[in-house]
């Protein structure tokens, strides 16, 4: 197939209505001609808008060195811009990740408030939940907040708790639920440690922003954990 022949079935070719027995000689002639395969990328990029770009020869040398260094930069220019996003976006979701690790809260034995003394099975039943908890054993600590004599409980510290071993599983919108219940419960108790991990569920979530408005708030109150909260602020804002 000559050069001629080709430009005059372009249009046929992009529309699907070239017969079969021409369009592998089309096919055949584009690959193998490379003024001719530009020719047709560029009709099939500006198909839409009913550009034509002839190829007679003379038209297709100037269209050629027209377009050629054009399209190369530019796709080049494309190629470099998604990389770098692309890295940006890997090394922002890396620090997110890093910086959503928690420290384990503090359990003091005996500490389950609103139990009567007398219950001595559901103090035990906490307090080996807690061990698991200390040992980053989530869903073992779970299975036991979760299971009478604790699961359906109304006792805060439970439920934080609770909260707490999804935010290890990586269950940020169980988490999520329950801390939310207990800070509109206001508990002073739990508050401030339900508003300071809420801020890690958020960050397990990929809401950057979302996260430092959480640990704002707490960094704003008299609270003895708002020093934390300034500290995970200044980590998110060095991600950028």
């Amino acid at each position: 197939m000559k050069c001629h022949e080709f430009q005059n079935l372009i249009s046929a070719y992009l529309h699907e209505s070239i017969e079969e027995a021409r369009r592998e000689e089309f096919e055949e002639h584009f690959f193998q001609c490379r003024k001719c395969f530009l020719g047709l990328k560029i009709n099939e990029t500006m198909q839409n808008k009913e550009v034509r770009i002839t190829l007679e020869e003379k038209p297709r040398l100037f269209v050629l060195k027209l377009f050629k260094p054009a399209l190369v930069m530019s796709s080049l220019f494309l190629l470099i811009l998604f990389s770098i996003s692309l890295i940006q976006q890997n090394r922002q979701s890396r620090r997110l990740q890093e910086i959503s690790a928690f420290a384990i809260p503090p359990y003091i034995h005996g500490e389950l408030r609103s139990i009567p003394e007398s219950d001595a099975a559901t103090e035990a039943n906490f307090s080996q939940a807690m061990n698991y908890l200390q040992d980053r054993k989530f869903r073992q600590a779970l299975d036991l907040l979760e299971a009478p004599p604790l699961g359906g409980t109304a006792f805060p510290k439970v439920e934080f708790f609770r909260a707490i071993c999804y935010l290890g599983e990586d269950e940020p919108a169980k988490a999520g639920e329950i801390l939310d219940a207990i800070i509109r419960a206001m508990d002073p108790a739990y508050f401030d440690e339900a508003l300071y991990y809420k801020g890690f569920v958020l960050l397990r979530q990929g809401q950057k922003e979302a996260a430092r408005t959480q640990f704002e708030k707490l960094a704003g109150m008299l609270s003895p954990m708002a020093m934390k909260a300034r500290a995970m602020i200044k980590k998110i804002e060095e991600i950028g």
